[in-house]
């Protein structure tokens, strides 16, 4: 997924996302976690509600918690991360 701008959106980006600041911790197109969101790989499993997490990111907000994005968004703003995935993310691959 991909900021407005063109830049990759990876896990442990700091961004402000609909006026509130987070991190993203889940990038479930590339199934990568940061540690201790390893949990959320489950792209197979309904949500309450419907629908899967098999795409897009989560963003930890201060304010709201966890939200899911299904797509990039004008409304996610990067604000610091690393070029490279961090050291805290945990890459997943398809069994």
């Amino acid at each position: 997924m991909l900021y407005s701008t063109g830049r990759l959106i990876m896990v442990g980006d700091h961004v402000t996302v609909d006026g509130m600041t987070g991190i993203v911790v889940c990038d479930f197109d590339n199934r990568a976690f940061l540690t201790g969101y390893d949990g959320w790989d489950m792209p197979d499993v309904e949500m309450i509600g419907g629908g899967t997490l098999s795409s897009g990111i989560m963003v930890d907000t201060t304010d709201a918690g966890l939200i899911h994005y299904e797509e990039g968004n004008v409304h996610i703003l990067f604000v610091s991360g690393r070029e490279l995935q961090p050291p805290g993310a945990n890459r997943r691959s398809e069994d």
